[in-house]
């Protein structure tokens, strides 16, 4: 179906100006032509959510991800935490160990020691993990009982962001059966007879004490150069050690303020948590209080540890910090309504409320005034904990709804969506407490390896394009029932996971994005939340690598939308070379445009800024630009996002291959001939002429 009626459809259904009167795009077999009418304007602002962003506890984008804290595994917990990857770390650990210089790794291996841990010296040496730990399960017990060498005790590769910060504050609890004197360093791994800071600290009680030490790094190093942190006795004697932390001095709030100030510098404007799959196994109370006396749980979602450092009181500041607004997405798993309930009141109720009360004694006298909440995650997959039938969703969500607007009337809900057949209950039973349906938007998953890169880039931006009509689909639906439906893109990624082929980390991720949030704005309203997957490591975003964090090429796109001034979509039509899709890994559609195009006015009709996504897998496309009821300054603004091809992209020790390029060109009268670039978003900023 043609883009203009779909687009059409959609915004007439929601009362605002009709797509023949907004966006319209046609054929053209040579260059490139746009015309921008700044006197046609939607009735609506666009929402500034059509930029958020999504972090879960997955993988490295909590912990070791957004989190400072550089440890691994720093409460020295059991095997079992990790399910079924111990086999595939322990594989993989003596060729990690080879790639940053140190061979032999796996001759300090002990099982007796927690993960990630490896032992250190030598000697008559035990190590057990023992349950009389300080939290948790376990703790490290050290027995000395002779030395060969001068030290015994543990040790664990590590990364500093040495770059930034040469202070270091290492906090732990311990115990010993005598006086014993830890001896702990940062040595350079590749080099142990290298010191680069270290200290002591004397234990001599039977009961747990929490102690601190300051380390200072003051050498410069390499960027990313690989570190060893040692812990050793130099007398015969037992310890135990549990939770273990070590923060540069610079961290915001426990968080990485590279990470803070990036996003910080993009301006997100929505940030949601805690999930994802894990949200569906997750109880929030394992994540509030005293972080040191949390307990360690299983993340049974993606079946690996859990350390609960990070929970609801931690996400808000890192939220403040980074001036985001936060949005929360509930247990509707193995979760109830009540534990939802709570988890509102403990984040908006006052503190005359049990659970405002409780975050008043945690430290947060005032309310968090969360507004946005989702009612569960994906619970239409089986790989879902709390799987279930969209009938009994439709029951379950009007059990949630009633129990967290009892405590907040004001809260914004949203609810999962997926395709018809699972939307359709919940439309026809709920539609008086229904305003608004989630959508994940996860496209690549199961291309195969040898598939032709090209093909399945514009494939991917082909979908883009169609993005239109499954919205239409989906709204006609939703409009039956509902006055005024909304939708929630809350994960949206390419899912290929291929190295060969574009992936979210490649510069294709961007026009990807591009295209979606280009469609949804034209979607008059109808989309109200875009949440790209995700903020650090996992997906798009932020890369966080040997300490050093780094953007992936979506965040420079991310950034150019949400920092520039437009606010309201102005008519716009273009005439530009279009193609059509084969239809093998996307929907086939045809008349697919090349030049994807936008046209955004600030509140005070002074800056007009138009941004093209050239689709284009090879070619660069030059397009002559016409401006109607704007009379421009001599000056146009630009910004420009590329690499050497879709396929590019950044890596820790090369972090500025695609970035954003800025420049300027100069416009007599109200043309502008401009060439963009293959696989490119750019961004021209006219300013009204004073």
């Amino acid at each position: 179906m043609d883009l203009c009626i779909v687009s059409s459809l959609i915004i007439v259904a929601h009362g605002a100006v009709g797509c023949q009167e907004l966006f319209t795009f046609e054929r053209s077999d040579g260059d490139a032509e746009i015309h921008l009418y700044a006197s046609k304007r939607a009735e609506n602002p666009i929402s500034r959510y059509l930029y958020g962003k999504f972090t879960e506890h997955l993988g490295r984008n909590i912990y070791g991800g957004m989190w400072a804290q550089v440890l691994q595994n720093p409460g020295f917990e059991g095997w079992h935490f990790w399910g079924s990857d111990r086999e595939r770390i322990e594989r993989n650990l003596p060729h990690y160990a080879e790639r940053m210089g140190i061979p032999n790794i796996m001759e300090s291996y002990n099982r007796g020691i927690a993960p990630w841990w490896l032992a250190y010296g030598s000697g008559d040496v035990a190590y057990e993990l023992d349950t009389n730990s300080f939290n948790s399960e376990t703790a490290q017990k050290i027995t000395v009982n002779s030395l060969t060498g001068q030290q015994a005790g543990i040790r664990q590769i590590i990364f500093l962001p040495l770059h930034r910060e040469e202070n270091y504050e290492l906090s732990f609890y311990a115990r010993s059966d005598r006086l014993c004197r830890l001896h702990i360093a940062i040595r350079r791994a590749t080099d142990p007879e290298e010191v680069l800071a270290e200290g002591c600290v004397e234990v001599g009680t039977t009961s747990w004490q929490r102690h601190v030490l300051k380390l200072k790094v003051s050498k410069i190093l390499e960027k990313g150069a690989p570190l060893m942190f040692t812990i050793r006795l130099s007398a015969p004697g037992t310890i135990w050690l549990d939770q273990m932390a070590l923060f540069p001095e610079d961290n915001v709030r426990g968080f990485d303020p590279d990470v803070v100030r990036l996003t910080r510098e993009a301006r997100l404007p929505i940030l949601r948590y805690p999930g994802g799959n894990f949200a569906s196994g997750y109880h929030w109370k394992d994540g509030i209080g005293p972080v040191d006396r949390r307990k360690t749980t299983f993340n049974q979602p993606w079946s690996m540890i859990e350390y609960n450092h990070v929970g609801t009181d931690e996400f808000m500041a890192f939220c403040e910090a980074a001036g985001a607004e936060p949005m929360i997405c509930v247990n509707a798993g193995d979760g109830t309504p009540e534990e939802a309930a709570e988890w509102v009141e403990y984040c908006n109720g006052d503190t005359k409320s049990k659970y405002g009360a409780l975050r008043a004694e945690n430290g947060h006298p005032g309310p968090y005034n969360v507004v946005y909440w989702e009612i569960g995650n994906e619970l239409y997959g089986d790989w879902q904990i709390g799987h279930c039938t969209p009938e009994e969703y439709a029951e379950r969500y009007e059990r949630f709804y009633k129990a967290m607007v009892a405590v907040d009337p004001d809260i914004k809900l949203i609810a999962n969506g997926n395709d018809l057949r699972w939307n359709a209950p919940i439309i026809q039973r709920e539609s008086h407490i229904l305003r608004s349906l989630s959508i994940h938007t996860l496209i690549g998953g199961g291309t195969p390896a040898d598939a032709d890169p090209e093909e399945v880039f514009k494939s991917l931006m082909t979908y883009t394009w169609f993005y239109a009509s499954y919205l239409r689909e989906l709204s006609a639906q939703m409009a039956e029932s509902v006055k005024e439906p909304k939708f929630a893109v809350t994960e949206l990624q390419i899912f290929t996971n291929r190295p060969s082929l574009p992936s979210n980390s490649t510069l294709s991720e961007s026009l990807f994005w591009s295209g979606i949030v280009n469609t949804c704005i034209r979607s008059g309203g109808l989309v109200e939340i875009i949440t790209h997957s995700a903020l650090v490591n996992h997906g798009g975003g932020l890369r966080k690598e040997r300490e050093i964090v780094y953007p992936n090429p979506v965040y420079c796109a991310q950034k150019l939308y949400s920092t520039q001034s437009g606010t309201v979509p102005i008519r716009i039509h273009v005439r530009c070379p279009m193609y059509d899709s084969s239809g093998q890994y996307s929907p086939a559609t045809r008349d697919v445009p090349y030049l994807d195009a936008i046209a955004l006015i600030d509140d005070g009709n002074n800056q007009l800024n138009l941004i093209l996504t050239n689709r284009h897998p090879r070619e660069a496309l030059k397009a002559h630009i016409t401006l109607h009821d704007f009379a421009p300054s001599g000056d146009v603004h630009v910004q420009t996002l590329t690499g050497a091809s879709y396929m590019s992209r950044n890596e820790w020790d090369h972090p500025d291959e695609v970035k954003l390029q800025e420049s300027s060109l100069k416009i007599d009268g109200t043309e502008l001939k401009y060439v963009v670039p293959a696989h490119s978003i750019s961004l021209l900023r006219f300013d009204r002429k004073r």
